[in-house]
Formats: C-alpha cells, sequence, structure tokens
C-alpha cells in the first residue's frame, strides 16, 4: 500500500497507526497524499521551467 510508505516517510507514522485509521480516513489520507504528490511535481515543473527560461535568457543576452 503505497499510502502507507508514504506517510510513514512523510509524516512519522507506524504502520499500526494508518492500519488503525477507519476505511473513510484512509480515503481522506491518500487523498491528501495524491494532492501532496501532484503538488510536488508540479513545484518541480515550474523549478524547471523557471531554471530553463534563466537559461535561455543568459544565452540570448550574449
Amino acid at each position: 500500500m503505497w499510502v502507507m510508505g508514504y506517510w510513514m516517510q512523510h509524516g512519522g507514522f507506524r504502520p499500526e497507526e494508518i492500519l488503525a485509521l477507519s476505511p473513510q480516513e484512509r480515503t481522506v489520507w491518500q487523498a491528501i497524499a495524491e494532492l501532496n504528490r501532484q503538488q510536488h511535481k508540479e513545484d518541480i515543473r515550474d523549478a524547471v521551467e523557471e531554471a530553463l527560461v534563466d537559461v535561455l535568457s543568459a544565452l540570448s543576452a550574449k
């Protein structure tokens, strides 16, 4: 279960804590984890785009 791995790594939770959640709580935790992963991807994409713009600007200024 990737959700367990996510929360162990990012939240410091133990497996038994995660398994003790109700199915509804696990669904919420999974949604939060998915949103966090998506946000992380978007942050990386934005950083790469900004770096590329900086590089292209520097090259065109020469």
